[in-house]
Protein backbone atom coordinates (compact mmCIF):
# COMPACT_ATOMS: atom_id res chain seq x y z
CA UNK A 1 0.00 0.00 0.00
CA UNK A 2 2.73 2.46 0.90
CA UNK A 3 4.58 1.59 -2.32
CA UNK A 4 1.52 2.89 -4.19
CA UNK A 5 1.58 6.14 -2.22
CA UNK A 6 -1.03 5.17 0.34
CA UNK A 7 -0.90 5.65 4.08
CA UNK A 8 -1.78 2.98 6.56
CA UNK A 9 -0.94 1.45 9.86
CA UNK A 10 -1.05 -2.01 11.33
CA UNK A 11 -2.63 -2.47 14.72
CA UNK A 12 -2.97 -5.51 16.92
CA UNK A 13 -6.41 -6.17 18.35
CA UNK A 14 -8.74 -8.94 19.46
CA UNK A 15 -11.50 -9.06 16.84
CA UNK A 16 -13.86 -10.75 19.27
CA UNK A 17 -13.63 -7.98 21.89
CA UNK A 18 -15.53 -4.72 21.22
CA UNK A 19 -13.23 -2.67 23.51
CA UNK A 20 -10.13 -4.01 21.78
CA UNK A 21 -11.66 -3.18 18.38
CA UNK A 22 -12.47 0.39 19.47
CA UNK A 23 -8.96 0.89 20.88
CA UNK A 24 -7.32 -0.53 17.75
CA UNK A 25 -9.42 1.65 15.46
CA UNK A 26 -8.56 4.80 17.41
CA UNK A 27 -4.91 3.89 16.99
CA UNK A 28 -5.35 3.24 13.25
CA UNK A 29 -7.24 6.50 12.72
CA UNK A 30 -4.22 8.52 13.94
CA UNK A 31 -2.95 8.39 10.35
CA UNK A 32 -6.29 9.59 8.99
CA UNK A 33 -9.83 8.33 8.42
CA UNK A 34 -10.29 4.70 7.49
CA UNK A 35 -11.57 4.65 3.93
CA UNK A 36 -11.00 0.99 3.13
CA UNK A 37 -11.69 -1.92 5.45
CA UNK A 38 -10.62 -5.40 4.38
CA UNK A 39 -11.91 -8.04 6.78
CA UNK A 40 -9.41 -10.82 6.18
CA UNK A 41 -9.14 -12.61 9.52
CA UNK A 42 -10.48 -16.12 9.62
CA UNK A 43 -9.91 -19.42 11.36
CA UNK A 44 -10.81 -23.01 10.68
CA UNK A 45 -10.36 -25.45 13.52
CA UNK A 46 -12.08 -28.53 14.88
CA UNK A 47 -12.44 -30.46 11.63
CA UNK A 48 -15.03 -32.86 12.98
CA UNK A 49 -18.58 -33.90 12.15
CA UNK A 50 -21.02 -31.36 13.55
CA UNK A 51 -22.23 -33.75 16.26
CA UNK A 52 -18.64 -34.09 17.56
CA UNK A 53 -17.70 -30.41 17.35
CA UNK A 54 -17.52 -28.86 20.82
CA UNK A 55 -19.73 -25.82 21.26
CA UNK A 56 -16.66 -23.82 22.32
CA UNK A 57 -14.99 -24.51 18.94
CA UNK A 58 -18.15 -23.44 17.08
CA UNK A 59 -18.31 -20.24 19.14
CA UNK A 60 -14.59 -19.47 18.58
CA UNK A 61 -14.92 -19.82 14.80
CA UNK A 62 -18.10 -17.74 14.64
CA UNK A 63 -16.59 -15.08 16.92
CA UNK A 64 -13.55 -14.62 14.69
CA UNK A 65 -15.12 -15.12 11.26
CA UNK A 66 -18.45 -13.31 11.77
CA UNK A 67 -18.48 -11.29 14.97
CA UNK A 68 -15.06 -9.77 14.25
CA UNK A 69 -16.05 -8.34 10.86
CA UNK A 70 -19.38 -7.20 12.33
CA UNK A 71 -17.61 -5.31 15.14
CA UNK A 72 -15.23 -3.63 12.70
CA UNK A 73 -17.99 -2.69 10.27
CA UNK A 74 -20.17 -1.42 13.11
CA UNK A 75 -17.37 0.78 14.43
CA UNK A 76 -16.13 2.17 11.09
CA UNK A 77 -19.37 2.54 9.14
CA UNK A 78 -20.69 5.74 10.79
CA UNK A 79 -17.61 7.75 9.76
CA UNK A 80 -17.71 6.30 6.23
CA UNK A 81 -21.36 7.29 5.88
CA UNK A 82 -20.66 10.76 7.30
CA UNK A 83 -17.82 11.31 4.80
CA UNK A 84 -19.88 9.87 1.95
CA UNK A 85 -17.18 7.40 1.01
CA UNK A 86 -15.95 4.00 2.07
CA UNK A 87 -15.07 0.56 0.81
CA UNK A 88 -15.62 -2.60 2.83
CA UNK A 89 -14.35 -5.93 1.55
CA UNK A 90 -15.07 -9.12 3.43
CA UNK A 91 -12.86 -12.07 2.52
CA UNK A 92 -15.12 -15.06 2.06
CA UNK A 93 -14.16 -18.58 1.00
CA UNK A 94 -14.35 -20.70 -2.14
CA UNK A 95 -16.03 -23.49 -0.20
CA UNK A 96 -19.28 -23.29 1.68
CA UNK A 97 -20.21 -26.97 1.99
CA UNK A 98 -17.21 -28.92 3.28
CA UNK A 99 -17.77 -32.01 5.41
CA UNK A 100 -16.31 -31.73 8.92
CA UNK A 101 -16.08 -27.94 8.62
CA UNK A 102 -19.65 -26.97 9.45
CA UNK A 103 -18.76 -24.00 11.66
CA UNK A 104 -16.30 -22.57 9.14
CA UNK A 105 -18.73 -23.02 6.24
CA UNK A 106 -21.60 -21.51 8.22
CA UNK A 107 -19.41 -18.56 9.22
CA UNK A 108 -18.47 -17.78 5.61
CA UNK A 109 -22.13 -18.03 4.49
CA UNK A 110 -23.02 -15.65 7.34
CA UNK A 111 -20.27 -13.25 6.23
CA UNK A 112 -21.68 -13.26 2.68
CA UNK A 113 -25.15 -12.48 4.06
CA UNK A 114 -23.78 -9.73 6.30
CA UNK A 115 -22.10 -8.23 3.24
CA UNK A 116 -25.34 -8.12 1.28
CA UNK A 117 -27.44 -6.83 4.19
CA UNK A 118 -25.03 -3.99 5.02
CA UNK A 119 -24.80 -3.03 1.34
CA UNK A 120 -28.58 -2.49 1.32
CA UNK A 121 -28.37 -0.46 4.53
CA UNK A 122 -25.83 1.97 3.04
CA UNK A 123 -27.33 2.23 -0.43
CA UNK A 124 -26.94 5.74 -1.82
CA UNK A 125 -24.04 6.70 0.47
CA UNK A 126 -21.10 5.73 -1.78
CA UNK A 127 -20.05 3.21 0.83
CA UNK A 128 -19.60 0.00 -1.13
CA UNK A 129 -19.69 -3.34 0.64
CA UNK A 130 -18.60 -6.48 -1.19
CA UNK A 131 -17.23 -9.90 -0.39
CA UNK A 132 -14.33 -11.51 -2.17
CA UNK A 133 -14.20 -15.24 -2.74
CA UNK A 134 -10.55 -16.00 -3.52
CA UNK A 135 -9.36 -19.38 -4.72
CA UNK A 136 -7.61 -21.68 -2.28
CA UNK A 137 -4.53 -19.85 -1.07
CA UNK A 138 -1.26 -21.22 0.19
CA UNK A 139 -1.31 -20.03 3.80
CA UNK A 140 -0.69 -21.38 7.28
CA UNK A 141 -4.36 -22.38 7.38
CA UNK A 142 -4.28 -24.21 4.03
CA UNK A 143 -1.28 -25.59 2.18
CA UNK A 144 -1.38 -25.54 -1.60
CA UNK A 145 -3.12 -23.24 -4.03
CA UNK A 146 -2.26 -19.76 -5.24
CA UNK A 147 0.09 -17.52 -3.35
CA UNK A 148 -1.75 -14.66 -1.62
CA UNK A 149 0.22 -12.05 -3.58
CA UNK A 150 -1.26 -13.50 -6.80
CA UNK A 151 -4.74 -12.26 -5.85
CA UNK A 152 -3.89 -9.00 -4.09
CA UNK A 153 -4.21 -6.88 -7.24
CA UNK A 154 -7.77 -8.09 -7.87
CA UNK A 155 -8.75 -7.47 -4.26
CA UNK A 156 -7.26 -3.97 -4.30
CA UNK A 157 -9.05 -3.23 -7.58
CA UNK A 158 -12.34 -3.88 -5.80
CA UNK A 159 -11.26 -1.59 -2.98
CA UNK A 160 -10.62 1.15 -5.56
CA UNK A 161 -14.05 0.90 -7.22
CA UNK A 162 -15.44 4.12 -8.63
CA UNK A 163 -18.48 5.74 -7.01
CA UNK A 164 -21.67 4.05 -8.13
CA UNK A 165 -19.99 0.67 -8.63
CA UNK A 166 -21.96 -2.43 -7.67
CA UNK A 167 -22.27 -3.26 -4.00
CA UNK A 168 -23.53 -6.33 -2.16
CA UNK A 169 -21.71 -8.78 -4.41
CA UNK A 170 -19.69 -11.88 -3.67
CA UNK A 171 -16.93 -11.61 -6.25
CA UNK A 172 -15.15 -14.82 -7.23
CA UNK A 173 -11.46 -14.52 -8.04
CA UNK A 174 -10.06 -17.27 -10.24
Amino acid sequence: MTKAGGVGTAVELDLTDPKSVEKGLKQAEKTGPIEILINNAGIITGLKPVQDLPIEEWDKIMATNVRGPYLLIRAILPSMIQRGFGRILNISAPIKHLPKASAYCASKCALDSLTKAVSYEVKGTDVLVNAVEPPFLDTEMHQGGKKPEEVVAEILALAACEPGSPSGRVVKIA
